[in-house]
């Protein structure tokens, strides 16, 4: 079943992606800031262990895992549709399975300083 984890939403957002999430019967996962040490993968697994202290952020944060691209499109355009907006968005890889929440919360911060900067992303690495 796809899953969408969640971090510091507006309740006003969280109820509109419940509705979402139930037509499109997509679990919905709100993570409390004490689980912010848990990897992905241990968030969506249920593994109540951690990898390291929890490292809080205030910023509203959606982590899509299990979606297919045409899934992912409808729910981003219904997001849209209904006016939610959410800064950060990321979908599960297996790169990025294996880091807390709070280092993807982090990578995610650095590529949007990036983009609004006009810098690359990511540098290329010559081989």
């Amino acid at each position: 079943m796809p899953t969408l984890l969640t971090f510091n939403l507006a309740p006003q957002k969280r109820a509109a992606l419940q509705v979402i999430a139930l037509r499109g019967g997509i679990k919905l996962q709100a993570v409390p800031a004490e689980r912010t040490g848990a990897t992905l993968a241990q968030l969506l697994s249920g593994d109540p262990g951690q990898t390291t202290e929890p490292r809080p952020f205030t910023e509203e944060l959606l982590v899509f895992d299990g979606f297919g691209e045409r899934m992912l499109d409808a729910v981003l355009t219904e997001l849209r549709r209904r006016r939610v907006h959410v800064a950060l968005k990321a979908v599960v890889t297996p790169t990025n399975a294996n880091w807390t929440a709070a280092e993807l919360y982090d990578e995610l911060c650095q590529e949007r300083a990036a983009i609004a900067e006009g810098r690359q992303v990511h540098e290329e690495h010559e081989e």
